[in-house]
């Protein structure tokens, strides 16, 4: 009895020192990762502007150095890390051999063979390549267990992949929005939808493979575990799945990959199991590997924006001035009315004649048009080009007051010709804009939508603005883009009424 009370003090002396320089291990290790992280940030700006090399040099050797001395403490304290577990596994060998039967004394004997004592000289970077899963677990287990180590290399390629054709679809939306000519938007609006397609797949490809193989390994570790005895490890494994499925939920359907979102949750959760899982085992190569693995997983972000393109408009926006004396003759006669396939564009008809008109009845306004196409082949001219009705309501009275007896509004709507705005209004659907992500329309937000529709109604119902109502699709698309644009958080939708 005395001998075993010796023995339980010397294992529990031993598991002290231990657990100290692991804890010692764990810090040098954070601290020399952040250290690198820094040195890694310095070289790339080095590298990149020549006006701060001589600056840099100085504390870019310093880090090095720190660096180099950090990862020789580090090895150090590896190196007693395997020192204590191997005389704690002797420890508990002892303590087990010269015990009494069971039964015998009160006393339990430990079965030395449960007690796992990692050979340093075999230690796996790869957690799972290490002899504890290999003796544990039935040939066909272990195999799968392997075999689901390298399909989630695959699914991490998939990853990988689709966050390099993101920024390659972020690229393109950048460019559409930049383009100067309506052939170059349309251009890249196809590539835009290939990559989606391709972004597409990818998605579906991740969603289908991962959520199998991460409960697949944490089934078998949680197995392990519950064999060991470890309930303190089992806790912490359903712990941190009800995290990762919060974590899920919460950003279900707000970013561009929910997949992605599954993806990081769950990835992260392992890799924090299978930390702890090596530091258990005294598997100090694989907790190294494993915590450079989770210092690049806690630097990704999956929270990736929704990218789509609303379609642009080339419109050439023009307002009315005067000029005198006019600069439309014979050598500069007033152009066509040009005439664009998408979008709305307001513009004021002056009148339909027989023939052209003298200029002078023009009274000097710019721009000006005409066209016979609409009026049963007479000569409609009309003036200016504005985006909104009340823009175009506006230079109504301006006209007036010009002398002008009977100004009216004529509407294009990607590229058809209404006479009026009522004849606009007979022929469009109408549509409705609803905003959410908001939990108050800004001021800002309440007077753009009133600039392009002075008459427009804003009601509420539920979490979601309903702002309406717009006659056709177009006008409602133009509305929707410039709100967007006011805010991140705001998701704008176009509806169209039943």
């Amino acid at each position: 009895m005395k001998r075993t009370i010796i023995i339980v003090a010397q294992l529990l002396c031993v598991l002290a020192v231990q657990a100290q320089t692991v804890k010692d291990l764990e810090r040098v290790g954070r601290k020399r990762d952040s250290v690198m992280f820094v040195l890694a940030e310095h070289r790339t700006t080095y590298s990149e502007r020549a006006s701060e090399r001589e600056r840099l040099t100085p504390i870019i050797i310093s880090l090095e150095s720190e660096v180099n001395r950090l990862q020789a403490e580090y090895q150090r304290l590896v190196d007693a890390v395997a020192q204590a577990d191997a005389k704690s596994a002797s420890t508990q060998y002892e303590n087990a051999k010269n015990a009494p039967k069971n039964g015998q004394g009160g006393e339990v004997v430990i079965d030395p063979k449960s007690v796992y004592v990692p050979d340093k000289s075999k230690m796996k970077r790869d957690l799972v390549a290490n002899d504890y899963f290999a003796q544990r677990l039935s040939p066909n287990d272990y195999k799968s267990l392997r075999e689901t180590k390298q399909r989630e290399l695959g699914v991490h390629k998939a990853v990988t992949k689709y966050i390099s054709q993101y920024g390659e679809l972020l690229a393109l939306h950048r460019r559409y929005m930049e383009v100067d000519t309506q052939a170059k938007a349309d251009s890249i609006a196809v590539l835009f939808a290939t990559k989606s397609k391709q972004l597409s797949a990818l998605d579906a490809e991740i969603v289908s493979k991962w959520s199998a193989l991460y409960y697949n390994k944490m089934y078998t570790y949680d197995l392990l575990m519950e064999r060991g005895g470890n309930t303190a490890m089992l806790d912490f494994s359903a712990t941190a799945s009800a995290r990762a499925d919060r974590e899920i939920n919460e950003n279900s359907d707000i970013y561009q990959s929910d997949a992605l979102v599954e993806y990081f949750a769950r990835k992260r959760v392992l890799t924090e199991y299978e930390l702890k899982i090596a530091s258990v085992l005294s598997l100090t190569t694989s907790r190294d590997s494993l915590n450079v693995v989770m210092s690049k997983l806690k630097n990704r972000d999956y929270r990736l924006s929704k990218l789509s393109l609303q379609r642009r408009n080339f419109i050439n926006y023009e307002s009315v001035t005067v000029k005198k004396p006019t600069i439309y003759t014979s050598k500069n006669p007033v152009p066509e009315v040009k005439v664009y396939d998408y979008g709305v564009i307001y513009r004021i008809r002056l009148g339909v004649f027989s023939r052209r008109p003298d200029i002078s009845a023009m009274r000097g306004v710019v721009p000006l048009f005409c066209t016979k196409a609409y009026h049963k082949g007479l000569y409609a001219y009309y003036v200016g080009g504005f985006r909104t009705e009340q823009e175009a309501k506006d230079c109504v009275v301006y006209l007036k007051k010009l002398g002008f007896k009977d100004p009216i509004i004529s509407v294009w709507v990607d590229g058809e010709y209404y006479p009026t705005i009522d004849d606009m209004r007979r022929a469009q659907s109408l549509y409705n804009i609803e905003i959410s992500g908001v939990p108050t329309l800004s001021d800002e937000v309440k007077a753009r939508i009133l600039s392009h529709k002075s008459d427009c109604t804003i009601s509420r119902i539920g979490s979601t603005f309903v702002v309406g109502t717009f006659d056709g699709k177009s006008i409602a698309d133009a509305v929707a883009t410039d709100l967007a644009a006011l805010s991140a958080e705001m998701v704008v939708k176009v509806i169209k009424k039943p």
